[in-house]
């Protein structure tokens, strides 16, 4: 039965290493004026201590939760990803294949946290450890369904206003203001006091950058 605090001790070491890692690029990657990375390094420099501790009591939610961000993160790579046009994907790595490359590392390195993570703790021994302690430890089917449905939802509204009048307006806005010269995708739209406003970037085989649009809704 003490193999479970074997298994959330190994757990506890490596949230803790990846929160502090999350730490120093919070505060000296990301410039304080434009700080708006969202960090999660205080929940999993808690979450690793607990686990250090043979804490049972955060188990289910961890698990459900990794089992969320698991579902919705591959569901992405199949879904969400091909939403963007192949050319602009082509023009970012040539561009900037650094960055690119980076990016995608990263978004893997993701994916694979979590599945060791959702694995370790869904191992046998701390599965009965969490029963015996009287938490629940039942497979978060619901976690699993929900990722899928939160990026079919997105994908479908993004498809939605793409081709809708608005969607459209957008671009022909976009064209007026920026030129021709460049191709538009669509990222989002937001309405507001009567105003309408999109951000698209713009993209051709020399050069990508963002723009927003807006015009009056009435």
């Amino acid at each position: 039965m003490n193999n479970y605090r074997a298994i959330l001790k190994r757990v506890g070491v490596v949230l803790i290493i990846v929160g502090i890692l999350d730490l120093v690029y919070f505060f000296q990657v990301i410039p304080p004026p434009g700080r708006s990375y969202s960090s999660s390094f205080i929940y999993l420099i808690v979450i690793g201590v607990l686990f250090l501790r043979g804490n049972l009591r955060p188990v289910p939610l961890v698990t459900w939760v990794t089992a969320l961000l698991l579902s919705y993160f591959i569901t992405s790579l199949f879904i969400l990803f091909p939403l963007r046009p192949a050319e602009l994907w082509a023009t970012e790595f040539r561009l900037d294949s650094v960055s690119f490359s980076l990016s995608l590392l990263y978004k893997i390195a993701t994916i694979s946290l979590l599945f060791w993570v959702y694995i370790q703790l869904r191992a046998t021994p701390v599965v009965r450890a969490t029963l015996k302690s009287g938490h629940s430890a039942s497979t978060p089917k619901l976690a699993f369904i929900l990722g899928v449905v939160f990026v079919a939802l997105i994908a479908g509204m993004m498809h939605f206003i793409r081709v809708s009048e608005t969607g459209i307006k957008a671009v022909e806005i976009a064209q007026a203001q920026y030129g021709k010269v460049y191709k538009y995708h669509i990222t989002g739209i937001s309405w507001e006091n009567g105003q309408v406003r999109a951000s698209l970037i713009a993209y051709n085989k020399q050069e990508i950058k963002p723009v927003k649009v807006e015009w009056s809704s009435q």
